[in-house]
């Protein structure tokens, strides 16, 4: 991704030079020469780097006074300042404000791309940092061996190197977050940014400006907005449906003209961003009720995914349990540890209401509660509370099962743990066969016998 330089300078000859200078290295750069000037370019667009210079004679203040109020509004944007005419006691102050560095003109231009570009991968390192801090963990394929992986994997390799637009559409829990980011990370914006808008996590008052970003009267940015956060990257929409026909319509109007505005704003700022939406929710509903407008539904649907439930997807199960036992380890500091087969057919045979989400916490559990010194975990060694036997299977067994024979209590718990088994697996028989440990024909030949067919 190209970066965008600023350069501010009273003198229209030292611009152009520098601008020069950084074309030729790659960058696109823009000019300002005063405090209104500089507003006015940030405003558009938030630069990578803005090179400042000391001394504005043309200006309403000199640099140090714009580097204290661009640093109180904007603290992440590295700044560098150069100057004719300066002292230690110039750049010591300068440096305790906060900028990157301090360069004497007339400069070298070998010095001066070095420090720009030091301070532009200091700045990506740090919201590396906090985007891995914050839990976003690294994404490279879709998990598990279903028919669903299968075709949703291939779905993402088919449009993750296009712009398209997706819609994805799963319960609570279901790994939406996680298919969009897996998009991302295969596309061409890979190494510009990834923003979550979560909808549900903000308040409907405040979500504009969450969103928009927001300006006070004299055009100092308050707020950067999620969507101009993710310019030349991606924009994943939670609930896409949580937005209000407000929200809907200027959403259209970045669909159609690529452009917002700010709350409060007075200029309009070019957005180059790649739309991601996921719902829960039924979106046909939605826009039968008037809740959700039928043009932009269009727009957004592009490419649709729809994410079946866990309970849906029981032969990608193991792999899961893999990724969230290396997930858990790694985040309770814990050597890695396995699950044994028990543990494995446990986990397979529970109803996941929560999907993944409600996964990854049964493992941590898992793993918090188990002795420290075993490197395999059996799910019997734990104390889980809902660790037990259905309540409807544990009932057949005592009024059916304790009145018969044997034999004949042998022959009809097989039949009913068979047919449990065969109803969670949609009656495939090679599915079931695997997970209970029998050869298919042998399968086969049990169905019949115990007339199941």
């Amino acid at each position: 991704m190209q970066k965008n330089i600023l350069i501010v300078d009273d003198e229209q000859d030292i611009r152009r030079l520098l601008s020069g200078i950084l074309d030729d290295e790659g960058y696109e750069t823009r000019e300002a020469w005063d405090l209104n000037s500089i507003k006015i370019e940030i405003s558009k667009r938030i630069p990578s780097l803005i090179l400042l210079d000391v001394w504005l004679d043309n200006s309403n203040a000199d640099g140090i006074d714009i580097l204290k109020i661009i640093k109180k509004s904007y603290s992440n944007i590295p700044i560098i300042m150069i100057s004719g005419h300066g002292t230690i006691d110039m750049a010591i102050n300068a440096l305790k404000i906060g900028a990157y560095d301090f360069i004497e003109k007339p400069f070298d231009a070998n010095i001066l791309i070095t420090s720009i570009k030091r301070a532009i991968e200091i700045t990506e390192l740090r919201d590396l940092n906090r985007e891995l801090t914050e839990g976003i963990v690294s994404v490279s394929s879709y998990i598990g061996k279903s028919q669903s992986a299968i075709n949703i994997r291939s779905t993402v390799d088919k449009i993750s190197s296009t712009q398209s637009r997706v819609l994805i559409n799963g319960s609570s829990g279901s790994g939406k977050k996680y298919l969009a980011k897996l998009i991302h990370n295969k596309s061409e914006r890979k190494i510009a940014p990834f923003i979550i808008a979560f909808t549900k996590r903000i308040l409907a008052d405040e979500l504009e400006s969450y969103l928009f970003g927001i300006e006070d009267s004299e055009g100092i940015v308050k707020r950067i907005g999620l969507i101009e956060q993710a310019h030349k990257g991606t924009l994943y929409i939670d609930e896409i449906c949580n937005l209000n026909e407000k929200l809907q319509s200027q959403l259209i109007k970045l669909l159609t003209e690529k452009s917002i505005k700010r709350v409060e704003g007075k200029y309009n700022i070019d957005i180059d961003v790649r739309i991601i939406c996921g719902t829960s929710k039924n979106i046909h509903d939605e826009i039968n009720n008037k809740k959700f407008r039928e043009d932009l539904f269009y727009r957004l649907n592009v490419v649709p995914i729809k994410i079946p439930n866990l309970n849906d997807r029981i032969d990608d199960i193991p792999e899961l349990i893999d990724y969230f036992i290396t997930i858990c380890c790694k985040n309770l500091d814990m050597p890695p540890i396995k699950l044994s087969k028990e543990g494995y057919n446990y986990l397979q045979s529970k109803k996941w209401h929560g999907n993944l989400r409600e996964l990854k916490n049964e493992i941590e559990k898992i793993l918090i509660l188990s002795p420290k010194s075993k490197e395999e975990i059996t799910i019997n060694s734990l104390d889980l509370d809902d660790n037990k036997p259905d309540e409807g299977f544990e009932t057949l067994v005592q009024k059916k099962m304790l009145s018969l024979s044997l034999k004949k209590a042998r022959e009809y718990f097989e039949r009913e743990y068979i047919k449990i088994q065969m109803n969670r697996f949609n009656n495939n028989v090679t599915r079931t066969a695997n997970f209970i440990g029998m050869e298919r024909s042998a399968l086969h030949r049990k169905l019949k016998l115990l007339k199941l067919n």
